[in-house]
C-alpha cells in the first residue's frame, strides 16, 4: 500500500475520496472526539457561541429551522446534546428498524426566561444517520 512512506495509486484514489465527503469527514471528527470519553452520553454547554458535536454534516438545522422561544419570543441557543453511546446502555441491539440516531441537540431560550414556569416546552432536533451509511 505504501512505498517510501507514500500511498500508492490506489490508497491515494480512497483516501481523496473519503476526504471529497463531507459526511465522511464529519464522521471522522466525530469519532476523534468521541473516543476521548467513550462513555459519554450528554454534553452540556450554556454557552450561546458554543455549538454542538454533529455525527454528519446532513441533517443539521438550519437557522430557520430553529424556532424562538415559545415563551419570550427571544433565540433559542444550543445546551445539550444526548450522544448515540447511550443506545448501548439502554441495550439496544444494531438491528434493522431498532432505535437509532446520530445526535439529539436540545435548544433552550438563550435569555432563561420565565423563571415561574417550573417546566418549560424546549426544542429538540434529532440528526438520523441516512439509512445507506453503515456503521460498525
Amino acid at each position: 500500500m505504501q512505498k517510501h512512506g507514500k500511498p500508492d495509486d490506489t490508497m491515494q484514489s480512497w483516501m481523496d475520496q473519503f476526504e471529497a465527503d463531507a459526511d465522511n469527514q464529519c464522521w471522522a471528527y466525530f469519532q476523534e472526539r468521541i473516543s476521548r470519553a467513550p462513555e459519554q452520553v450528554l454534553r452540556y454547554c450554556r454557552d450561546p457561541n458554543v455549538k454542538p458535536l454533529w455525527a454528519l454534516s446532513a441533517g443539521r438545522p438550519s437557522n430557520p429551522d430553529i424556532p424562538s422561544c415559545s415563551y419570550c419570543k427571544g433565540p433559542l441557543c444550543y445546551e445539550f446534546q444526548i450522544m448515540p453511546q447511550l443506545l448501548y446502555y439502554f441495550g439496544v441491539r444494531n438491528e434493522p428498524n431498532s432505535l437509532d440516531w446520530a445526535t439529539i441537540v436540545v435548544y433552550t431560550c438563550q435569555e432563561t426566561c420565565d423563571q415561574n414556569i417550573s417546566y418549560k416546552e424546549e426544542f429538540a432536533w434529532v440528526q438520523l444517520y441516512p439509512t445507506s451509511i453503515s456503521r460498525p
